[in-house]
This record gives structure tokens, sequence and C-alpha cells, in this order.
């Protein structure tokens, strides 16, 4: 970040700083939060990494960028810790040096990794409050990603870096009630603000939550959005849809977006004789997508289970719910705490023959009852849409940002300090 970025005019203005291991503005929850927060009137920032073609410092919406190098691969334990290590010391660098960031008053880091709060320990020593946004659960991601000894080891370290991380902050914000709730059994050894913030559809990006029309499509077009990993279970997708054709269900897949197990999965639907029936789309924009995903039958989102997603509450689920566009889901325990029994069509996850077995159920389901589904779906969410959630957000902002108190013992220093009159 060169020398003479500020802002306004003014070095070191910026009172909020968000802190990042991703792309930004196209990480969705780091983009929603950090507008809100304009609301505040205050100076805001955010450091994010730098892909190629992208300006190390910029402006947008009138919030400052500084992006350093850094990239996400997916490779061996080693390789991640050297790429989250590399990053959260150019941040730390940037935090501790640079004179933009010499009043933060707020820093909110965004997890993964949960150790990226180290940055953010000399603006804490000038005396900011800290934010820790945990987007993931790190022990339990741990165990997801890797199995066996290397998977537990991983994971006990994980643990020890998320209670320090939370016992050094401020707010502690987490993605659904599940994960809240199993923090709350791994106490830090001192009271603990926390708050819940869903990752709901912003209107911003998804306009207002649209009333299903139950209309069938032209085609039998089921789609899912995202990044393609083998833990979303796309290659289950692929099967129930070679299983439907079978069975004489003219049901079509799109798969829109990009990641490792793209190679993989286009070679499973040519060996599977899916071609023309099964089509990959390269991620659009933003501004395209609600009008992409409406003019399909359904959205199907076919994670699998295990110690992780077992808390998770999909984003794709939630921006197919206020869509309007009826769901095929994996029954993960988190989809039925908060969409209930009758909103979704659910199946066994990793099972493609039950997901075959509810695309056969959503085909002979009338327009009625898909509309019925979808508008349960939206009732059962009402509760957490984003401007409650926005709401949240910026009462604890209120909280963090509002001058700090000298406790009672320090009032008494202060006063014995003072000469006799």
């Amino acid at each position: 970040m060169p020398q003479q970025c500020h802002t306004s005019g003014r070095p070191g203005a910026i009172e909020i700083l968000h802190i990042a291991y991703t792309r930004f503005p196209a990480d969705t929850r780091v983009k929603r939060e950090v507008e809100a927060l304009r609301t505040t009137g205050r100076h805001l920032a955010v450091i994010a990494f730098q892909n190629s073609g992208e300006a190390p410092v910029e402006r947008w919406r009138g919030i400052t960028i500084a992006r350093v190098p850094g990239r996400k691969s997916r490779g061996a334990v080693g390789a991640y810790l050297l790429e989250y290590g590399a990053f959260v010391w150019r941040c730390r660098r940037l935090v501790a040096r640079h004179r933009a960031f010499a009043n933060v008053k707020v820093v909110h880091v965004h997890t993964l990794p949960d150790f990226l709060l180290w940055a953010a320990l000399p603006a804490r020593r000038r005396g900011a409050r800290l934010v820790f946004d945990m987007h993931e659960i790190f022990p339990e991601f741990a165990r997801s990603k890797y199995s066996g000894l290397l998977g537990r080891a991983v994971a006990s370290i994980a643990g020890l870096i998320e209670r320090w991380a939370r016992r050094r902050s401020d707010l502690t914000i987490t993605v659904n009630e599940p994960i809240d709730e199993l923090l709350a059994t791994r106490p830090i050894g001192r009271t603990e603000r926390r708050i819940v913030l869903h990752n709901t559809a912003d209107p911003a990006d998804f306009g207002n939550a649209t009333l299903p029309s139950g209309d069938t499509p032209l085609t039998l077009e089921f789609i899912y959005h995202g990044t393609l990993t083998l833990l979303y279970g796309l290659d289950v997708a692929i099967r129930a849809i070679a299983i439907s054709r079978d069975r004489g269900v003219e049901a079509r897949l799109t798969i829109l977006g990009d990641g490792p197990e793209r190679g993989a999965l286009e070679g499973l639907a040519q060996q599977l004789r899916l071609t023309g029936h099964v089509r990959f789309e390269s991620p659009i924009t933003q501004a395209a997508l609600p009008a992409r995903l409406r003019r399909c039958a359904a959205g199907v989102v076919p994670t699998r289970l295990d110690g992780m997603t077992r808390y998770s509450l999909s984003t794709k689920l939630l921006e197919y719910v206020h869509l309007g566009v009826p769901v095929l889901a994996a029954d993960l325990p988190s989809y039925r705490r908060y969409l209930g029994d009758g909103a979704l069509w659910y199946w066994t996850p990793g099972d493609p023959e039950d997901l075959a077995r509810a695309i056969a159920q959503f085909v002979m389901a009338s327009p009625e009852e898909r509309r019925r589904r979808a508008r349960l779906a939206q009732e059962a969410m009402a509760p957490i849409a984003w401007i409650q959630e926005q709401a949240k957000l910026l009462a604890a902002y209120d909280e963090l940002l509002a001058p700090r108190r000298p406790s009672v013992s320090t009032a008494a220093t202060r006063s014995a300090a003072l000469p006799s009159p």
C-alpha cells in the first residue's frame, strides 16, 4: 500500500478496517457488511488479497480497498499455511506501520484463517476494538479437510487458535445458531459477546424477495451455483440426473461456477453420456445472477454431510429461497432446523438414488405445490432477512464505537495522581 494512500486527503482518517483473506468486493458477506457500515458515517477500508490485474489501492463506493499479494489454492496443509502466513504477515505490517490505519477504532477480521486476528493486534494496542467474524468453524473445517491423525492434529491446533482469537476479541460473530451454540460449549475463560449474522441475501444484490410463481419452465432445468469442490456434492447431482433420465425423467442440470473439481465433474458427465444434459457455465456477475437463477425449475444444494456441514446453512440455499426458486436439498440438520419439514424437497446426503427420487417427486408436484413450498421457505426465513441482520450489526457497532468508560480503579488512580489543591 503506497505511503500516499489516505482518506479524504487526511492521513490516518480510516476508522473501521476490515481484513479478509478473500477477494473484495467479490465476497458477498464481506461486501454487504462493509456496505451496511457506510451508514455509520465513518471512513472504511478493506484489506483483501490482490488478483492479477487488480490495483493495489482503489476507492470503491467511497471505501478504500488495499490489496496485498495472495492467492487461494487448494492443496496440502503446508501450502495452506504458507499462503495464509504470508498474507497475515503482510496485513500486520500494514496495520502496524501505515499512517492511514493509525487511528482505526474497529478492526473487523473475517475468517478463515482464525490466526488472521494476529494482524489486528497492533491496532488493538493503540486502543482499537476487535471483531472476530467466523465465516467457518476452524476445528471442524480441519477435520473435514484432512483425515486420520493429520486431521486430528490440525483440528486440535485449530481449536487452540480459535480460543486464542475469541479471547482477544471484543465481539465474535457467527453465521448461524447451531455454530453459536457449538461455541457456547467451548468456553474461553471469560465473558464473551457474540452475535449471529446469517448469510441471507442482500436486497441490494438480489432485489426484494420474489414471490414464487410456480410456473413450469420450458425445460426441466435444475441449477447449482457456487464453488465446485468435493464437499458440495456435484458428482452426486450428476449421477442423479443420469438415473432420472434412465427412468424417463427429462431433467437437466446446469452447474454455474468454477473450482478444483470442475475437470473431474466434466469427465463424469461425459462418462455418463450426459453431454447436453449437464451443462457447465462460467461464473457470471452478481447483477446477472438473479435473472439466471429464476429461469430454472429449482435449485439443487447437494452438500455432503460431515462434521462441519452438519452446522452449515448454505448461502446458495438462502439465495434460492429469497428469489422464490424451489429447492431440492440434502437433508442436513441445520436445514431442517431453519426450514422445517415441508418447505424443501429433501434427500439423503451423498445418495444419488435418493436425489433421483426427490427429482421425481418434484416433477410430479403441481405448480400450486411448488409455489406453496417456496412460500413456506420464504416465511421460515423472514425472521432472519438481511434488514434484521443489518440492524444487529449496526447495533453492535454502536457499542463498539462508543467511548470507553474508565473503570472505577482507573478513575481512582487518575484522581490520586492529581495534585492536592
